[in-house]
């Protein structure tokens, strides 16, 4: 039996029955109801391609494990839960674990074969992360698909039919603490017609159309950062809004989410809004807080070709595993061990006590 069960009660996220953050304030702005969070997406990857694997080895024994990096990350779970952490990210493709195009482009990180079956050891790790987050007490949002592994399936019938049957297999499991990402920051450029903006709302209706024992998922498909919003159809059909942050300063992510506010879907149907990605500026942080949204915390971490307020190419990889920083590079060190994590995590939980001015 799932000791974590998260219920949405209009604009706000409760567990086990309660509001989260019931009662606490923070600069007079309300935190009740909202779910702070990480990107924590790379907790079950492995990569499959020999040419590339090797490039995640750990600093301290010289090779990748993939076991290794979902125990270390289950592990890390209940610290991030004392700092005021409820949710986490997660991907059954991951996410960019550096973005060299050689690299990029080759890598292969996927729970699912070319035809869409499901690859056995994955779904063990995410059992795993499923686990352990309920008896955190804490929700995992769960990606299916990231488009530069989605592009590797056989045909455009994959997405739909994959989307089911992990639909399926999350309620089958009998975890109660999960929020359904379809596809990371859906766009026109995806790659997939079913991903598009236009038509998103399709794969959003084969999850909210699977139930079990009368209980079905909650579904989003998170939006890009700068100014892109969820709108349309797949606006109406999601319960939960997932804009992403990245590029944005606090006064933009305010009005970005108040944009999400003023559209005709949202207006018919407040729901939650939950930005599941963003930086490691703790000023959008509290930008969102001031928005009535919640907020995910984005660590890249160095050794990658990625820029977006944080520069990540200012130096390559740590050579020691006690140094590794960020949550989403590979290889991982999932302690709060760096500057960067330090900042959100203690500040989070400054905001989260209740016992700031």
């Amino acid at each position: 039996m799932s000791n974590t069960s998260l219920e949405i009660k209009e604009t706000q996220f409760a567990i086990n029955g309660t509001p989260t953050y019931a009662g606490i304030t923070w600069h007079g702005h309300s935190l009740e109801g909202l779910l702070f969070n990480s990107r924590m997406i790379q907790a079950i990857f492995d990569d499959e391609n020999p040419g590339t694997r090797a490039l995640w080895k750990y600093p301290d024994t010289g090779k990748w494990d993939a076991q290794r990096n979902t125990r270390e990350f289950c592990a890390s779970l209940p610290e991030y839960r004392r700092h005021g952490l409820l949710a986490v990210t997660v991907g059954l493709q991951g996410g960019g674990p550096v973005f060299t195009k050689a690299i990029y482009d080759t890598y292969m990180n996927s729970a699912f074969t070319p035809d869409g079956s499901f690859k056995p050891a994955y779904f063990d790790r995410l059992l795993q992360v499923l686990d352990a987050s309920d008896h955190a007490g804490m929700i995992v949002i769960v990606n299916y698909f990231y488009h530069q592994q989605a592009r590797f399936f056989n045909d455009a019938s994959v997405l739909p039919r994959v989307t089911g049957t992990v639909t399926d297999w999350l309620l089958q499991t009998g975890y109660t603490n999960i929020i359904v990402d379809i596809a990371n920051e859906t766009r026109v450029s995806w790659g997939h017609p079913l991903v598009d903006p236009s038509r998103v709302h399709e794969l959003l209706g084969i999850v909210k159309g699977k139930a079990l024992h009368g209980r079905r998922l909650r579904a989003s498909t998170s939006s890009s950062g700068g100014w892109e919003i969820p709108y349309g159809k797949w606006l109406d059909a999601e319960d939960v809004s997932m804009p992403h942050g990245n590029g944005c300063s606090p006064g933009t992510l305010r009005m970005k989410i108040e944009a999400i506010r003023e559209e005709e879907e949202y207006i018919k149907r407040p729901r939650p809004i939950i930005v599941n990605e963003d930086s490691t500026f703790v000023e959008n942080l509290e930008a969102a807080i001031e928005a009535g949204a919640s907020w995910g915390f984005y660590c890249q971490g160095f050794g990658s070709e990625y820029k977006d307020l944080q520069d990540w190419t200012l130096h390559g990889r740590e050579k020691t595993y006690e140094a590794l920083s960020g949550f989403q590079t590979v290889p991982v060190n999932w302690s709060i061990n760096t500057l960067d994590k330090k900042r959100f995590f203690d500040r989070l939980k400054v905001i989260t006590s209740g016992k700031e001015p």
